[in-house]
């Protein structure tokens, strides 16, 4: 039984399977795709993309349950936040759920470090949003904070913490501006577990798991303020 508010072992499309419909406005998926990290061999991958490879591995046609799994669990209107780099993108690795979702919009994160590329060389990552129907705009997405289509932001804790860590500005900015205090926020992939120190700290609740998480280490504690759950996550 997966429990809320706490960094956990866990596999994702269990995770998704195993929650309601629908209860969550909001969800974040960063899939760690073997196909991709087979195409993308530069030959100078050094220690991180190293120890990225060691990550669990997900298929194609995992990934599409998964989200497919998060479709069904979403609100009418709520929005699966999925991460994809620029070949992802550019071959349209989202348009096989066209009929669950409907991708309104993409973000692109400048995280400022040059990294690997045939032709141009990588600097962050994308991120799809993916919106279940009815597609609206208004009713679901604040104005307030304001969230560019480019999105600078640097990681500022060491990525030895977590290969694939994701800035935490901007996914704090899209809780924000998606959900409300007490909503439930998802990340069935959650790595290094940004997603939910974000969520503590805006009051809303977050359910999440990561395989890479040793199963030995899972420890239920009460979530009793924002701060109390961060000394934890730290």
């Amino acid at each position: 039984m997966y429990q809320r508010n706490i960094r956990q072992h866990g596999d994702a499309l269990t995770l998704l399977r195993s929650l309601p419909d629908p209860c969550t406005p909001l969800i974040f998926f960063d899939p760690q795709h073997r196909e991709n990290l087979d195409k993308l061999k530069y030959g100078n991958e050094g220690a991180r993309q190293r120890e990225r490879c060691k990550l669990p591995q997900m298929s194609s046609e995992y990934i599409e349950a998964c989200c497919r799994e998060a479709a069904r669990i979403l609100r009418p209107s709520g929005y699966l936040m999925r991460w994809q780099n620029a070949l992802q993108v550019g071959t349209g690795a989202h348009l096989c759920l066209a009929d669950v979702l409907q991708c309104v919009e993409i973000i692109a994160w400048d995280n400022g470090r040059i990294s690997n590329g045939y032709r141009a060389r990588r600097r962050g990552d994308y991120l799809v949003a993916l919106q279940k129907k009815p597609i609206r705009a208004r009713a679901t997405w604040q104005t307030r904070p304001v969230i560019p289509d480019r999105w600078p932001e640097k990681i500022i804790k060491p990525r030895s913490q977590h290969p694939h860590i994701k800035p935490i500005g901007l996914i704090r900015a899209l809780i924000e501006a998606i959900t409300s205090p007490g909503d439930l926020v998802v990340d069935p992939a959650a790595g290094s577990f940004v997603a939910m120190q974000a969520a503590m700290e805006l009051g809303r609740d977050f359910i999440g798991c990561d395989l890479a998480i040793p199963a030995q280490s899972v420890s239920p504690r009460p979530a009793t303020s924002a701060s109390a759950a961060l000394l934890t996550f730290q």
